[in-house]
């Protein structure tokens, strides 16, 4: 089973990234990705997890209204759907108002002169998500400083 195959219920993904159910409901009137996303029967990949913290930090931390940017945004999850999660690392999250890229971290564009873009670097996120819900396990136990040996009980 691969990470894209495990599904998150709506309320482990509002969880996991740390947003309200009323805020993602006010998200789905401005994103149309997230639209048919509705309902207790709603399940989210790790991608959709990634655009979910990737709309928060542009709305919490930038402070820009979600309906300002929700073609980019809806074009961002798309985007992140397709992508090959493990080549993430590296990438930036750049939205616009209408659009979205996929960026290496060197090579954030710049569109033309006077448009605005957003840049959102991915591994933060992915490794925050990454400690939530996929969990690394502990290192194995290392080995005991004393081996334990046979001892001979005499039966009497």
């Amino acid at each position: 089973m691969g990470i894209r195959t495990i599904h998150y219920t709506q309320e482990q993904a509002r969880e996991a990234v740390g947003v309200s159910a009323e805020k993602l409901r006010h998200w789905r009137k401005s994103v149309p990705y997230l639209r048919h996303k509705t309902g207790k029967s709603a399940r989210f990949t790790f991608s959709d997890l990634l655009g979910l913290a990737v709309t928060l930090e542009i709305v919490g931390r930038l402070g820009v209204g979600v309906g300002a940017v929700g073609a980019g945004v809806s074009e961002l999850f798309e985007l992140l759907g397709r992508a090959e999660l493990s080549r993430l690392g590296q990438t930036v999250a750049v939205v616009t108002s209408d659009e979205a890229r996929l960026c290496a971290a060197g090579e954030v564009p710049w569109s033309q002169p006077g448009d605005a873009v957003l840049a959102v670097p991915c591994w933060p996120l992915i490794e925050r998500l990454s400690g939530l819900l996929l969990p690394i396990p502990p290192e194995p136990q290392s080995a005991h400083p004393f081996p334990p040996q046979a001892v001979r009980v005499n039966a009497r």
